[in-house]
């Protein structure tokens, strides 16, 4: 009996063999066919971005290199002087003063309501997975709305960095409860099994075991959402007023770098077009090394577990 299921087993063996070198050549073939498809779609991809950083270098770099661009307030070129256009020191403070207060709201919120979807099961943890899931896709212009109606107009505080403070961190609220929910929910069940086991309460557990352990992920989540939120012009363009000052208070007029870039892209001057170009420039290295950073932590933690 053992003697014929082994004769069986080698015959389909052989069976299977012989099938898979009459068709070696035409799997070979699609394989390569698809690798290069792949790679076709890649360089596809990589075209657009391409060119868009080599315009960004092209015509921004002589602005970024200048210790001009980073130590001056803007100036308006005239006819006599057309190239003095100053710097964006004030736009640069502006963007990390409206990028903090909005870190400062949406930093516990966001992550309470990622912490909050991943351990709860109830119909209002649904909704509020439902109501994030939403937001990420949301247009960035309906944030600034959304501030504009109730920060400005509702509650009279009129265009302040608070307002585009208020727009930013809206708009990074759904990014840092995904990511943390996310984060949560990939910490090992065992984890959570253990704490409870010890007698410790479920919220005790998910605060002092489970988010200590998808710190990696949380952290990563919210550098993530700073890259998001520097760059966008929409919500702090309805907002801020404009600024050609350095201010931190937030009932003031406050100044961007994206509103900057709208300001001079429209300029009759070339030099404070190559400016806009300069600071979409500089947001491009600075999202580029947040992204970095990001992986870098990630990967580092990762590593410290194995």
């Amino acid at each position: 009996m053992t003697t014929l299921h082994l004769d069986n087993s080698h015959h389909i063996r052989e069976h299977l063999r012989e099938r898979a070198s009459a068709t070696i050549k035409r799997r070979q073939f699609v394989s390569r066919l698809m690798i290069a498809l792949c790679w076709l779609a890649i360089g596809l991809a990589a075209l657009p971005l391409g060119d868009v950083i080599i315009n960004l270098f092209t015509h921004g770099w002589s602005s970024v290199s200048s210790w001009a661009f980073y130590s001056q307030l803007p100036a308006q070129p005239t006819l006599v002087s057309p190239d003095a256009v100053g710097g964006v020191s004030n736009a640069i403070v502006g963007s990390a003063v409206i990028l903090g207060y909005a870190l400062i709201g949406a930093l516990p919120i966001g992550i309470g309501i990622g912490v909050y979807t991943a351990e709860s099961d109830s119909r209002f943890a649904a909704t509020l997975r439902l109501v994030v899931a939403t937001m990420v896709g949301a247009p960035s212009i309906l944030m600034g709305l959304f501030a504009f109606g109730l920060v400005v107009v509702q509650f009279g505080m009129g265009f302040c960095i608070m307002a585009g403070s208020f727009a930013i961190g809206t708009m990074m609220l759904p990014v840092l409860a995904a990511s943390t929910e996310i984060a949560v929910r990939n910490v090992p069940a065992t984890l959570r099994e253990a704490g409870l086991a010890l007698g410790a309460k479920k919220s005790t557990t998910s605060l002092r075991i489970v988010l200590p352990a998808a710190i990696t992920g949380i952290v990563s989540g919210a550098i993530l959402a700073i890259s998001r939120a520097i760059g966008e012009t929409a919500p702090v363009l309805l907002v801020i007023g404009g600024s050609q000052a350095f201010t931190w208070k937030a009932g003031d007029f406050g100044e961007a770098l994206p509103f900057m870039i709208y300001q001079d892209a429209s300029s009759s001057y070339p030099a404070q077009r190559a400016q806009a170009w300069g600071i979409a420039l500089f947001i491009v290295i600075v999202v580029f090394f947040l992204s970095l950073t990001a992986r870098i932590w990630a990967n580092s933690k990762q590593k410290e577990r194995r």
